[in-house]
């Protein structure tokens, strides 16, 4: 029976990957490797780590996604970047976002086609894990990834930059979950600057 993503269950799910990223806030374990996958490409400045099929194979066998070897096409590549951004859009619902309907079929179609299957261990914790191989099978641990990182209770504290042209996925750590930016020191001040520009044209 396929997985679909309509809200997320008590079944444990144990951890698939562990990743640290080592700019601004980072979370750790499956937080972890979610935010690494979606801020694959920097929105604001340009830089784009999947700018082409060789290097979205090198990014997934760098995280144990999938073995080294297997063809990648430019229909894997233009996948692999619809359920990045289908993703954000699910991380951007911590902050009160949108999520189109849209986002939510890409999800439920990347389960669908890495068939995604509950698997139980001997100490009776279960994880979900893909039957397809290919990119088709890594995208399917990264969205089984999302569906463990949403029973985190830090899953909260994944957040979008509240900049329109940042978006940056980033871990607020503050104590009352308060954070809206990725960093004050960029997108904060600049998002201050503007404010301040536009009240000074409403009274010029």
């Amino acid at each position: 029976m396929p997985v679909i993503i309509t809200h997320i269950s008590l079944l444990a799910v144990t951890p698939i990957i562990g990743f640290e990223m080592a700019d601004r806030d980072t979370a750790t374990g499956v937080l972890g490797l979610v935010q690494a996958f979606v801020n694959t490409v920097d929105l604001q400045d340009g830089p784009e780590e999947l700018a082409h099929p060789n290097a979205l194979e090198t990014w997934l066998v760098a995280h144990e996604l999938m073995q080294a070897g297997q063809p990648v096409s430019e229909a894997d590549l233009k996948h692999a970047i619809a359920v990045r951004e289908a993703i954000r859009a699910v991380i951007g619902a911590n902050t009160g976002g949108r999520v189109y309907p849209l986002d939510v079929a890409t999800l439920n179609e990347a389960a669908t086609a890495s068939r995604l299957r509950a698997r139980f261990s001997a100490d009776g914790k279960a994880r979900l894990e893909p039957e397809a191989g290919g990119v088709a099978g890594a995208m399917g641990r990264v969205v089984a990834a999302v569906f463990s990182a949403m029973a985190d209770e830090g899953w909260s504290r994944l957040k979008l930059c509240s900049s329109p042209t940042c978006r940056w996925v980033f871990y607020d750590g503050s104590r009352n979950h308060s954070s809206r930016w990725c960093t004050m020191a960029t997108c904060g001040n600049r998002q201050k600057a503007r404010r301040f520009r536009e009240r000074a044209r409403s009274i010029a």
